[in-house]
């Protein structure tokens, strides 16, 4: 049955008066009339497929990434469309019938997001969003300041939110994925190593992760500094991977943030193209405090967020002000070509 909101209680709609409607335009937009969109993760590891309104993904997809991003859009078509195609075989739904949003990590090719787009309007997909996977964590999570520390495969990713807005000033990037600890990242490595120590707690390394949210911290405004500081998130594959990454790190950072601390200035690599001062940060290390993603998985809180924030959307904005929804070409050469 469908049921309308008044005040605290629900009631049956009626079918004669002016509050039922499909739709407040000529368009035929409305929630009740589309179906739910379409979420895809495109992470390190795997792809997490679903559908909005729900509390986790309904596929896992494990996926190998090309050695190289340096390629062509017909090249990135031909390694993106088979997995697209079975996404859509897994979930058992027509692509004619559902709009994507599409996760995808920070300052990926222009290419690939060419492809991600021709391959999916060619599917039949009526409309796709790209939004980035460093947005999404704090909707899910119910917070506005804080920072997102994304450790996946390759590369680790760290941004700062406040009041409710991702601050991309505040990104930094490093190497320092789960590939930099271990050799065969298919093996779940169960103990900590002395990889681990150096290319996540070793302050002298400057792609080391604790270097990255140090960065992250020091190109925070000083007004929201220490908010960000007392809520660091842990997400990503790694994180999973190596549960105690969080703890080693924090407790790493606060140490270095004493004021017993040796002096920090040793500490700073002649490689670092934007010294470290860690005595601005010293008032910080009695705030720095890493918060738990439950009752998510950090391999999946990037999708709930997105989930939510595409089910409330995508339900009440008729007039895609909110979603910057991107839809198939008209022209039908557009659609039916392929590179």
């Amino acid at each position: 049955k469908l049921f309308t909101m008044v005040g605290s209680g629900l009631r049956s709609p009626s079918y004669h008066s002016s509050s039922f409607r499909f739709s407040r335009t000529s368009r035929p937009k409305s929630y009740m009339m589309e179906r739910q969109p379409v979420i895809i993760d495109w992470g390190s590891f795997m792809l997490r497929v679903g559908f909005t309104e729900q509390r986790q993904p309904k596929h896992l997809i494990p996926i190998t990434h090309p050695e190289s991003s340096l390629l062509s859009p017909e090249e990135w078509y031909r390694f993106v469309t088979p997995y697209l195609r079975l996404c859509w075989d897994r979930l058992m739904s027509s692509p004619c019938s559902r709009r994507v949003v599409i996760l995808h990590p920070p300052l990926m090719p222009r290419n690939w997001n060419s492809a991600i787009s021709q391959s999916l309007w060619n599917l039949g997909v009526p409309a796709i969003v790209f939004v980035c996977f460093l947005q999404t964590p704090p909707l899910a999570l119910q917070w506005e300041r804080g920072m997102v520390v994304h450790v996946g495969k390759t590369e680790c990713y760290c941004v700062a939110h406040a009041d409710g807005t991702m601050l991309r000033y505040t990104l930094q990037i490093s190497d320092s994925g789960y590939k930099a600890v271990v050799e065969d990242t298919e093996k779940i490595c169960s103990s900590w190593t002395k990889e681990m120590d150096n290319a996540w707690i070793n302050e002298s390394n400057p792609n080391s992760l604790i270097q990255t949210i140090a960065q992250c911290l020091q190109s925070c405004p000083t007004d929201v500094r220490k908010d960000v500081a007392s809520n660091i998130v842990f997400c990503g594959e790694t994180t999973m991977i190596v549960p105690m990454l969080p703890h080693k790190v924090i407790d790493r950072l606060r140490s270095l943030l004493r004021s017993d601390a040796p002096e920090m200035e040793e500490f700073t690599s002649e490689l670092t193209a934007f010294p470290t001062h860690w005595e601005k940060l010293a008032p910080l290390h009695s705030s720095i405090t890493a918060r738990t993603t439950g009752p998510y998985r950090p391999d999946m809180v990037s999708w709930v967020g997105a989930s939510l924030w595409a089910t409330i959307w995508h339900r009440h904005d008729e007039d895609n002000e909110h979603i910057p929804w991107v839809h198939a070409p008209t022209d039908e050469r557009s659609t039916k070509s392929t590179p």
